[in-house]
């Protein structure tokens, strides 16, 4: 049974916009009830250099570029940041690309999970959160502007594959640690060549619906789920995007995070989010995404050695 104990070691990426103090207070919450051992809050600059004619003026009263980023960095956190007790903060200012340096520092310090910030009306050129999501064995929670700073209610979508299982199981364990309403949905869509049946497409979706239902109760009967109170409910999907049923789904039932396993190819290049997680990734809206990956499963050889 997968829980939050799988989540140890957390990377906040930040870029010193405002967008800071949403992804630092959300990451604070996150802390705390993951039960976090140590977070890294990191800051990829082009470079740490000062300008030859500010560093020939002035060198001598300015600090290193990545002092002076790091001091600014903490100024948020002493705002917005409680440390959980028995927890490691740290700060690092790195250069290079943000995408590879933020996978190359997740890898080195094995994290579990990424927080990442997800820009819609705000200024600055932010992350690329679909590229390093795509990259990282990490599981990764994206949140946008303003979010909601809470979980007292967690959609899991579910489409009954053992990813989806370990999510699921995953929203088990929020709602043990802080007591949330746990919902999970499964969206279903009615096959394009059901009129070569002769039935109409709302008689062929009721057959997909019960046929829905039968995988649902065998997908539930897999785990030990005696004591767990959760509501279960189907979503027909009417268009070719079930991310955006997953959505409106969520923002129906005013959900603080939506909650999916990735469905991951091996490689030795790249993990691949799985297409509509990709496309809920890049939904414009208002809500959390948690992607939960099981996190060695583009794992080479040689780096599954190095774990051992």
């Amino acid at each position: 049974m997968h829980d939050l104990s799988k989540f140890r070691r957390m990377l906040v990426a930040l870029d010193l916009t405002d967008m800071d103090v949403f992804v630092v207070k959300y990451a604070s919450m996150i802390a705390k009830v993951f039960g976090i051992d140590a977070v890294y809050f990191m800051h990829v600059t082009t470079s740490l250099e000062l300008p030859e004619e500010i560093q020939e003026k002035y060198g001598n009263v300015i600090a290193p570029v990545d002092e002076t980023l790091e001091r600014e960095i903490q100024v948020v956190l002493d705002d917005h940041f409680v440390k959980p007790e028995n927890c490691d903060v740290q700060v690092s200012v790195q250069t290079g690309g943000i995408t590879d340096e933020i996978l190359k520092f997740g890898k080195v310090k094995m994290v579990d999970l990424i927080i990442l910030g997800r820009k819609e009306k705000l200024g600055g050129s932010g992350l690329n959160a679909k590229k390093i999501a795509k990259a990282s064995t990490s599981s990764v929670i994206f949140v946008p502007e303003n979010p909601k700073a809470k979980l007292e209610k967690v959609l899991v979508s579910i489409d009954y594959s053992d990813h989806s299982q370990m999510a699921f199981e995953i929203g088990v364990d929020i709602q043990k640690k802080c007591g949330a309403k746990l919902l999970s949905n499964n969206v279903y869509r009615v096959p394009v060549g059901y009129a070569k049946s002769g039935k109409t497409y709302d008689e062929f979706a009721e057959i997909m619906l019960q046929n829905t239902k039968d995988q649902c109760e065998r997908f539930f009967r897999k785990m030990n789920l005696e004591d767990v109170d959760y509501d279960h409910t189907y979503a027909l999907d009417d268009d070719p995007h079930p991310a955006d049923k997953i959505y409106k789904t969520g923002a129906e039932l005013d959900v603080d995070l939506i909650v999916l396993g990735s469905k991951g190819r091996s490689s030795a290049a790249a993990f691949l989010i799985g297409s509509v997680a990709e496309k809920l990734v890049m939904e414009n809206n208002d809500i959390p995404i948690f992607l939960v990956k099981k996190g060695n499963e583009n794992m080479s050889f040689i780096e599954a050695l190095f774990k051992l």
